[in-house]
C-alpha cells in the first residue's frame, strides 16, 4: 500500500469518527441496554434488579390474564405488522396514480403546485392532524352528519380498526407519493412506446416495463411507510381509544404504567426482530433472488 493510499484511509477514518461515535452513542448503546434489561428482574416502582431472569420472555409468550388485559402481547405485535402492511398496500395503490398524474403535467408550475399540496400536511403538527381526524370521525362529526342526512344511522367510527387504519394512511401517504414521483419522473417514455410498438398491451407494458423501472421508488416508499406506520403512537391512541393498541402503546404501558422494564425491553426486541423479518420479506428476499 502506497503512502498516498494510507493517508487517504487515515483521513476517511477521521471523517467517519464523529458520525460513528454519534450513532454508537444514540443507537448501539441504547440497543445493548435494552438487550441487557430484557434478561433482568423488574424492580418495584421502575428500574431493574441486576438478577438474570427469563421471566420477561416467559410472560411475553404466555397467554395469561395480564396479557389479555393488554390485548395480548403477541396479538398486539402481529396487529401492528398487519396494520402497517395494509397501510403500505393502500398508500401504494393511492400514491402511484397520483405520482403519475403529477409527472404528466407539462407545466412546471402545475407540478410544483401539486407537490406543495402533497407536502402541506407536513406543515401542521401530527397531533393537530390526528385530532382533526378524530373530529371528522366522531359520533357528532361531519361524516356522521352526512350519513344521517342521507337517511342512514350514525356509525361508530372512532375506537375501531377502521379509524386507526384511516389515520395511518392519512399520515403516511405523502411518504409514498414523493419517492414514487421521483422514480416516475425519471422514466424514459421511449421505453414504454417501444413496448407498445412491439405489440404489447397497455397492461403488459405497465407490468413488465413501467413497474420494473420504478421499482426503486416503490421499495423506498414501502419501507418508509411501513416503518412509520408500524411504530405509530398518536394515531392508535387518539383514534383507537385503547381498543386497538399497537406496539408503541404497549411499550408505553410497560415502561410508564406497569413499571416492568424487562418485559418492555423484551417486547421491543421481539418487535424489532418481527419488523426486520417483515422488511426482509418485502425487500431483502427480492434483492437476494436478483443477486443469485
Amino acid at each position: 500500500m502506497s503512502v498516498v493510499q494510507r493517508e487517504t484511509r487515515r483521513r476517511v477514518r477521521i471523517l467517519l469518527l464523529p458520525g460513528t461515535a454519534w450513532i454508537s452513542l444514540l443507537y448501539v448503546v441504547p440497543a445493548l441496554l435494552i438487550l441487557a434489561y430484557s434478561f433482568l428482574t423488574p424492580r418495584i416502582g421502575g428500574g431493574v434488579e441486576w438478577d438474570p431472569s427469563l421471566d420477561a420472555y416467559r410472560e411475553l409468550l404466555a397467554g395469561n390474564a395480564r396479557a389479555s388485559y393488554y390485548n395480548g402481547y403477541v396479538t398486539v405485535l402481529v396487529r401492528s405488522v398487519v396494520l402497517a402492511a395494509a397501510t403500505t398496500a393502500i398508500c401504494l395503490g393511492l400514491a402511484l396514480p397520483l405520482a403519475m398524474f403529477i409527472s404528466r403535467r407539462r407545466s412546471a408550475i402545475a407540478k410544483n403546485a401539486l407537490l406543495v399540496a402533497v407536502m402541506i400536511p407536513f406543515w401542521t403538527s401530527l397531533l393537530v392532524r390526528t385530532y382533526a381526524m378524530r373530529y371528522l370521525l366522531a359520533n357528532t362529526g361531519p361524516l356522521n352528519e352526512f350519513l344521517e342526512n342521507l337517511g342512514y344511522e350514525r356509525q361508530a367510527f372512532l375506537n375501531t380498526r377502521f379509524a386507526v387504519l384511516l389515520g395511518l394512511v392519512y399520515t403516511a401517504l405523502p411518504f409514498m407519493v414523493l419517492p414514487l414521483y421521483a422514480s416516475v419522473e425519471r422514466v424514459d417514455g421511449r421505453l414504454l412506446e417501444a413496448g407498445r410498438d412491439l405489440g404489447a398491451s397497455a397492461r403488459k407494458v405497465f407490468l413488465t416495463v413501467f413497474i420494473p423501472l420504478i421499482r426503486a421508488g416503490i421499495t423506498v416508499g414501502c419501507v418508509m411507510v411501513f416503518v412509520i406506520s408500524v411504530s405509530q403512537f398518536l394515531v392508535p391512541t387518539l383514534l383507537g381509544g385503547g381498543k386497538v393498541n399497537m406496539v408503541a402503546n404497549l411499550l408505553e404501558q410497560e415502561f410508564g404504567e406497569a413499571f416492568n422494564w424487562p418485559l418492555g425491553a423484551a417486547i421491543a426486541l421481539f418487535f424489532s426482530a418481527l419488523t426486520l423479518f417483515s422488511l426482509w420479506l418485502v425487500v431483502g428476499r427480492r434483492e437476494q433472488e436478483e443477486f443469485l
